[in-house]
């Protein structure tokens, strides 16, 4: 098997690398940082040179506190497209990294230069390392640019499984001086001979174990058919593909779509109980029983299933009095979001009629019995089921393929719960908003609210709406206020917004669970993250009970 290019090989690297586990990535990134922070090279260093974690990489921003209280000044580099070259800066204990060159946070723009001595510690990135030092980067090299005249003392960071026997060096490159992996910190000794072999490739064979021999692979010959040499030609065509167009960090988290195809298929099947419940003793008791058995079972056994620690995912947390503003220009955007989309979609009749839940269940409220039942049935039962499977579950699922990922791949579901192709474009902007809201509070409790809230809008507000509808007097000024209501409150949202993350930078607050991805790899990141089988189920499911309800 002839030798993989440094190019080829970082392509496999990046796909191994995003195929590692995140809950053991997550224990291995506290191993390194426990191994680095006990080590004399931390001890004895007299400044901490340290990088923002990309997509995929070691996130040990956990030692940049522990410096800071050891008194160490922590120093991240500025990336200079222009010339290729990096620039450490000093980062203060109240300045705060921002996004820079590649989307990878740097110091702001009035950090002073770090003069590094020959004390200081240089923590480096790399897609791999090898036994003797060398290291594997993403092709730019910056960090070679300035170890050439860093005086200090560099240490690479990666995990184990991304160790080789040997990588591709050329003469521009620069080894480390010590490695360390969740195993623990090693220094590096000389080799003692040259190594035979320049780079040992990673293959499904030998990726546990670096020095497993790669099996022998037949080269392809003139006298093999034309009709193998062909479909050979195709499939490598394709695999190069796949592997160099593919969002680097990307998976589809298949057992998160089991919840969801689950209540997809309980709540169809819910439908023919509908006509039984018609008797007005036992329509909102069957409801009721039957959002437990849809939402609540399911979400509550998967979450258990997932285990503790993934219960601590999915924002169980209050939300603050700070939060409130947010909270109510959100709910406003909601209200009148919904308005516009339906209009949009539906024509001005369509804000008419009683509430309907899933397009299957009608909501009437005739006595004040009935309205103590219909909250609770119709307004904040489905919040707490939808929330938890929609919005703590699938976001927390899909967020480690980019928070944007997250919010509109659990908007698209959601939305294709209620199965109506009118009221689509409705409930998918009412997930991206509600989604947004969680993150931004990072509390589950707020997109509860706000559902339950929104909910109680269509059960008890379409008589208020009718007559604001009537008092304008006019289609167009009905909809002129709805848009100014929308702008007005998007407004107040992000402003709000600002501030709190304007807190959460001061407070340092943890954002490990972010990923660092540009605006413009969002589509195909999002297309990605929904091949499945599980997805393809789930919008076959759509598709067929949408085209039943149109015939």
């Amino acid at each position: 098997m002839a030798d993989l290019t440094k190019k080829e090989l970082r392509v496999l690297l990046k796909r191994r690398r995003a195929e590692l586990p995140t809950e053991k990535k997550a224990a291995w990134d506290r191993a390194i940082v426990e191994h680095i922070s006990a080590s004399p090279l931390f001890e004895n260093a007299s400044m901490l040179l340290l990088y923002a974690p990309m997509e995929g990489e070691i996130n040990l921003l956990p030692l940049a506190r522990l410096a800071r209280k050891k008194g160490l000044p922590i120093a991240f580099p500025r990336s200079h497209t222009e010339d290729c070259t990096l620039t450490f800066h000093i980062l203060t204990p109240d300045a705060r990294l921002t996004a820079g060159a590649y989307g990878i946070a740097e110091p702001p723009l009035d950090a002073p230069v770090c003069v590094p001595d020959e004390r200081a510690l240089c923590i480096l990135p790399g897609l791999s390392f090898d036994r003797t030092g060398g290291r594997l980067g993403y092709g730019k090299g910056y960090y070679d640019r300035f170890l050439d005249t860093f005086p200090g003392v560099t240490l690479g960071a990666v995990y184990s499984p991304l160790v080789l026997r040997a990588v591709p060096t050329d003469a521009h490159d620069k080894p480390v001086a010590h490695l360390c992996t969740e195993e623990g910190l090693f220094e590096i000794a000389p080799p003692a001979a040259e190594v035979e072999e320049a780079v040992t490739p990673l293959t499904d064979y030998d990726w546990q174990n670096a020095d497993t021999p790669a099996p022998a692979e037949t080269a392809d010959t003139p006298t093999e058919p034309r009709r193998v040499l062909v479909c050979r030609a195709v499939k490598n065509t394709w695999r190069k593909l796949w592997a160099t167009e593919r969002i680097e960090g990307v998976k589809t988290p298949h057992a998160a779509l089991i919840p969801v195809l689950l209540t997809y298929v309980l709540l169809l099947l819910s439908r023919p109980i509908e006509a039984h419940l018609l008797d007005r003793g036992s329509q909102y008791v069957g409801v009721i029983l039957l959002q437990v058995l849809i939402f609540l079972i399911p979400a509550i056994l998967y979450c258990k299933i997932r285990g503790e620690q993934f219960t601590q995912r999915i924002r169980m947390s209050p939300i603050r009095p700070s939060h409130i503003p947010l909270l109510v220009a959100v709910l406003v955007m909601m209200i009148a979001g919904g308005l516009l989309t339906s209009i949009l979609t539906g024509g001005i009749k369509s804000l008419t009629g009683n509430f309907t839940l899933y397009d299957t269940f009608v909501a009437r409220t005739s006595t004040p019995l009935d309205v103590l039942y219909a909250i609770l049935a119709y307004a904040l039962l489905p919040a707490l089921g939808e929330e938890l499977i929609y919005r703590s579950i699938l976001c927390a699922e899909y967020e480690k393929n980019g928070v944007g990922v997250a919010i509109t791949v659990s908007a698209l579901f959601f939305a294709m719960l209620h199965f109506s192709l009118s009221h689509f474009l409705t409930y998918f902007v009412l997930g991206l908003l509600l989604a947004a809201a969680m993150y931004a509070t990072r509390s589950f409790v707020a997109p509860l609210i706000l559902h339950a809230c929104y909910n109680l809008f269509c059960l008890f507000g379409q008589p208020f709406l009718s007559a604001f509808y009537v008092n304008a007097g006019s289609t167009r000024i009905f909809l002129f206020c709805i848009i100014v209501l929308f702008l007005l409150a998007s407004a107040i949202a992000a402003g709000e917004a600002r501030k709190i993350y304007h807190l959460y930078a001061l407070r340092n607050a943890d954002a490990s669970y972010t990923v660092s991805r540009p605006w413009r790899d969002l589509p195909r990141a999002i297309l990605y993250s929904l091949l499945s089988p599980l997805c393809a189920v789930a919008l076959t499911v759509f598709a067929l009970t949408v085209l039943i309800n149109l015939l």
